[in-house]
C-alpha cells in the first residue's frame, strides 16, 4: 500500500497499513504532529485509501472526491468579510495542499490574508459538517472528514463535534490532525485512537531540500538544525535573507547582554531590544527564537569540543568558536529552556514586548553565569 504523500513515518504508515487492511478501522483518529512532521499528509493518505479503490495519479484529481471533507481554521480577509466558513475557502485550502502539504497554520493564514488574525473554527462550521455527514455518501460507500489545526476549535463547536464523533452516521471516518492534543477537549481525545508523529530524520529531511537545489552543505545543516521539522527546514531554505536578518537580531541581542553584565547602565540598550523584538510579527519572533535554539545547542556542541558535527555557518561573520565557551554545563540547559519557553508563549499569544524583555534579562543572567 502506496502512501505517496507522507515522507519518512514508517512505523505510522505501517500500524495505518494493517489498520487499512483489516475490518477495524477506527471511526476516529488523531494524529499528534507538532510541527512538520507530516500529519496532515499522512492524514490525507489515510483518507485517500479509504475513499478510492485506486488513488488518481495527481493530488488535484484526489482533491475532487465528493466525500472527502475537510475543517480547517478560517477568519476574515479582503474576499470573505463576514461568518467565514471553510466553503469560502476551498479553492484557497485545495491549492495550498497542492503546494505542500507540510504548511503551518501561519503559512495556511497568510495565505488567504489574515496573517495577522488568529483564525478559529466555529460552531456553525462544525453544524455544517453535521448536515453534510448525516447525507447519503455521493459515491454509496464512504465519508471521511480531515479536521486540521483543531487548537482553534472554539468551545460550542468542540461540544458539537463531540456529539458527531460520539454518534457517527454510517460509513463515516474522522481523522484530527492537532500539534497540541492537550487543546482537544478529553472527551473528543478520549474516543479518539491516537497516533503521535516522532521528528523526521536529518537524512529525510536533506532529501527534501536536495530537490530544492541547494548545495549539500547548506541542506546538511538545515537538516540537522531542523528537529525533524519539514516545513521549517524548506523555510530556512527559501528564506534565507530573512536567516540572516533573524541572526542578525541574535547577534546584537547577545552582545548588549554581555554589555549589560557588568555595565548596569547599558541595560537602557537591552530594553531597546526587547521593545524592537517584541513589536515584530509573530512569525518573525518565533523564527527568531528557533533560530536562537539552533544556534545554542551549535554553541555547546563547540564548547564540549565536538567539532566534527558541529554544522553552524554564519550569515554575518559570526565567530562561533569565539561565543562557545559561554555555554556550558552550568547555564546550557537553562539557556534551551528558556528559548523553548518563549516559543511556547509566543505560540499562545504572549505579549510580544513582556515576553522578550523578560528574555533579554534572563538571558543577560546566564549568559554571565560563570562555569567553575
Amino acid at each position: 500500500m502506496a502512501f505517496s504523500f507522507t515522507i519518512g513515518q514508517n512505523n505510522a504508515k505501517s500500524a495505518l497499513e494493517r489498520s487499512l487492511n483489516s475490518t477495524q478501522v477506527p471511526h476516529a483518529q488523531c494524529f499528534i504532529d507538532h510541527g512538520g512532521r507530516g500529519g496532515l499528509a499522512l492524514a490525507l493518505d489515510c483518507a485517500l485509501h479509504l475513499l478510492y479503490p485506486e488513488i488518481p495519479d495527481s493530488l488535484e484529481k484526489a482533491l475532487q472526491h465528493p466525500d472527502l471533507h475537510f475543517v480547517y481554521p478560517v477568519t476574515t480577509s479582503d474576499s470573505v468579510k463576514n461568518k467565514p466558513l471553510c466553503a469560502d475557502y476551498l479553492p484557497d485550502w485545495r491549492n495550498f495542499l497542492k503546494e505542500d502539504l507540510y504548511g503551518s497554520l501561519t503559512d495556511w493564514l497568510y495565505r488567504i490574508g489574515s496573517d495577522n488574525k488568529q483564525g478559529n473554527i466555529g460552531v456553525e462550521e462544525t453544524e455544517r459538517l453535521f448536515k453534510s455527514l448525516s447525507l447519503k455518501a455521493y459515491l454509496g460507500k464512504n465519508k471521511v472528514c480531515v479536521l486540521w489545526g483543531l487548537e482553534r476549535l472554539n468551545i460550542q463547536a468542540a461540544n458539537k463535534l463531540l456529539k458527531l464523533i460520539e454518534e457517527p452516521p454510517k460509513n463515516t471516518y474522522f481523522i484530527l490532525v492537532v500539534e497540541d492534543a492537550d487543546a482537544l477537549l478529553p472527551t473528543i481525545k478520549s474516543r479518539c485512537q491516537e497516533l503521535s508523529l516522532p521528528p523526521l530524520r536529518p537524512s529525510e529531511i536533506k532529501g527534501e531540500l536536495m530537490a530544492l537545489e541547494i548545495d549539500e552543505l547548506q541542506a546538511n545543516e538545515i537538516a540537522q538544525n531542523a528537529g525533524g521539522n519539514l516545513q521549517w527546514a524548506k523555510q530556512q531554505v527559501l528564506q534565507g535573507e530573512e536567516t540572516k536578518e533573524v541572526e542578525a537580531l541574535l547577534i546584537e541581542c547577545l552582545r548588549c547582554a554581555f554589555k549589560a553584565g557588568g555595565n548596569k547602565a547599558i541595560s537602557i540598550e537591552l530594553m531597546q531590544w526587547a521593545n524592537k523584538a517584541g513589536q515584530m510579527g509573530r512569525p518573525f519572533q518565533k523564527a527568531f527564537l528557533r533560530y536562537g535554539l539552533a544556534f545554542i545547542r551549535q554553541a555547546l556542541l563547540l564548547s564540549y569540543q565536538t567539532t566534527p558535527i558541529v554544522t553552524f555557518r554564519s550569515f554575518n561573520n559570526f565567530s562561533l568558536e569565539k561565543f562557545a565557551p559561554f555555554v556550558h554545563s552550568k547555564n546550557a540547559h537553562r539557556l534551551i529552556q528558556l528559548f523553548e519557553e518563549s516559543i511556547y508563549s509566543i505560540e499562545r499569544n504572549a505579549n510580544g514586548k513582556i515576553l522578550f524583555t523578560d528574555f533579554c534579562l534572563q538571558l543577560t543572567r546566564l549568559l554571565n553565569t560563570k562555569e567553575a
